[in-house]
């Protein structure tokens, strides 16, 4: 796991801090068949050989595959950053620490497009605001940085803010245009928030 280091001088002592950003990125991608595809048995997610995607999506994104499990209905993949599920037409990645989640798309579109004809119908990018944001990498460090690239790749795009914006809130950006995505699309997600603890905390644990 990618962890950030921070280094300070305080009354002629250097002190040294090691961060680990547990907030989770979390991108979710509905797809459907470009207009005037020909080839119906490929449209399916799960034909991009794992090989592209370790290449062309994980590596630009800075994690690896640890473990994958798979039934009839989708694959999931255990990351050194988290998690991955790809099925028939959707596609989740969920990723923390520094690593850059939205180097994903591009790779991810042209896959899907060369091999499963198919184009993006929407797109789903949220995360929880960071405790270091100044530790991750472009295009993470704020969110308007994020929507910007976002706008880059896309046309309709709205982006949002639940919660004080000087304060513990959550980010979301979609496709504001009505969902091509017709089949049910319910998740239940519980996620865990650690908190950082003093270190003169820690040093009496």
């Amino acid at each position: 796991m990618a962890q950030a280091t921070d280094s300070s001088s305080n009354g002629g002592s250097e002190l040294t801090s090691t961060h680990y950003e547990g907030t989770e990125k979390l991108l979710e991608v509905w797809f459907g068949p470009v207009q005037g595809g020909t080839k119906k048995d490929t449209h399916d997610l799960r034909n991009i050989p794992r090989d592209n995607l370790i290449d062309k999506i994980l590596t630009p994104v800075r994690c690896e595959i640890v473990s994958v499990s798979s039934n009839e209905d989708q694959t999931a993949y255990v990351l050194s950053e988290s998690s991955m599920f790809i099925s028939k037409r959707r596609f989740i990645l969920k990723t923390c620490g520094t690593t850059t989640l939205l180097k994903a798309i591009e790779p991810l579109m042209k896959l899907a497009k060369d091999f499963c004809e198919y184009k993006v119908l929407d797109i789903f990018y949220s995360r929880k605001n960071f405790f270091r944001p100044e530790l991750q990498d472009t295009p993470h460090r704020t969110f308007d940085n994020e929507v910007a690239y976002l706008d880059s790749l896309f046309e309709g795009g709205a982006a949002y803010v639940l919660g004080r914006v000087n304060g513990e809130c959550w980010y979301l950006y979609t496709l504001d245009c009505p969902s091509a995505v017709m089949e049910p699309d319910q998740t239940l997600e519980i996620s865990f928030f650690l908190c950082t603890i003093r270190c003169s905390l820690c040093a009496s644990i």
